[in-house]
C-alpha cells in the first residue's frame, strides 16, 4: 500500500505534493547509510558524502512489475 508524505523535505524545505509517497521520499545513502526524508530533486543531487540515495523503489527494482 502507498503511504502519502505529509510535511516538507528535511533538506530544502518543499512541501511534499498529493502524489509523494513514503516509500519514494524516504532515502538511505548508499554509501554512509544516512537516512532522510527528502523530495525528489534533493535526491536527485545526491548525499554529501558522495553516494547515492536510495528510496524504496531504487533498492527493489521490479517490485510494482
Amino acid at each position: 500500500m502507498l503511504i502519502i508524505q505529509s510535511g516538507n523535505c528535511s533538506k530544502c524545505g518543499s512541501v511534499f505534493g498529493r502524489f509523494d509517497s513514503v516509500q519514494s521520499t524516504n532515502v538511505e545513502c548508499s554509501k554512509c547509510k544516512k537516512k532522510v526524508t527528502i523530495c525528489n530533486s534533493c535526491k536527485n543531487k545526491g548525499c554529501d558524502c558522495g553516494g547515492k540515495l536510495l528510496n524504496a523503489w531504487d533498492k527493489n527494482p521490479g517490485i510494482m512489475c
